[in-house]
């Protein structure tokens, strides 16, 4: 598990260059918790971040200060803030909206994409397939990340990917708990290619139900992870 206390220097973020500040310091921090680089309990100290970054606190406290108030961090001591834990109850209201919400998506996806746009996410899935095959599981999340957003940019519908990635924002730093259990030895049916067998028919309800199904099938394994208290923890190895 990952020590809360970390410094941020091996998570794959990296300097700034160009104005504004804030709002590239704001990016690299929303796509490591869309990554699950982040797990609950991490804290976020400014002065780590803006080493790491190569620029001034001030930008980087902006940052956190959009994702506090966008309910994604919580603030912490003073100078940090903190990647909160997510709790079964919550857990639940979120795979509940999401099957919602990007289910809906994929089913819009379904009527507007192109041959080219289907094959570009089954390029993905093949990548996600050869990290599997591989055990080799570091940049797993990333692209499968990118296959699910590919589907529902495809929608055409930008409020809607606003409101999907606030939630997978919510729950990314559990996400990173399918990592390697699930996705390689629990993880049932291949939804991922039936969606894109259904995109490929322009079925939308097919392609529909198998995303829900995804959801449902990864969310449940993640319930299962909760403790006595209901805060959702990595599985520790026997």
């Amino acid at each position: 598990m990952m020590d809360t206390n970390a410094t941020v220097a091996d998570l794959n973020l990296s300097r700034l260059s160009r104005e504004p500040l804030w709002d590239r310091a704001h990016a690299q921090l929303r796509e490591a918790l869309l990554a699950g680089r982040f797990e609950p309990g991490s804290a976020l100290v400014l002065r780590h971040l803006a080493e790491t970054f190569g620029t001034s606190i001030t930008p980087v406290r902006d940052a956190l200060a959009r994702l506090v108030a966008q309910g994604v961090l919580e603030q912490g001591p003073r100078n940090s803030a903190l990647v909160p834990d997510l709790r079964k109850s919550a857990l639940v209201d979120i795979t509940m909206v999401r099957c919602e919400l990007e289910g809906r998506a994929t089913r819009e996806a379904a009527q507007k994409a192109t041959p080219a746009d289907i094959d570009a996410l089954d390029a993905l899935l093949a990548d996600m397939r050869g990290m599997i095959a591989r055990r080799a599981l570091d940049a797993y999340l990333d692209v499968h990340r990118r296959f699910h957003f590919g589907i529902y940019a495809l929608a055409g519908i930008p409020i809607l990917d606003e409101m999907i990635e606030n939630l997978w924002l919510r729950c990314g730093p559990i996400l990173s708990f399918v990592v390697p259990e699930y996705v390689v030895l629990l993880k049932g049916t291949d939804h991922h290619q039936a969606a894109l067998d259904a995109l490929r028919r322009r079925d939308g309800a097919a392609a529909e139900a198998e995303i829900v199904a995804d959801i449902e099938e990864a969310g449940r394994y993640l319930l299962s992870l909760a403790d006595p208290s209901g805060r959702i923890r990595r599985r520790v190895p026997a």
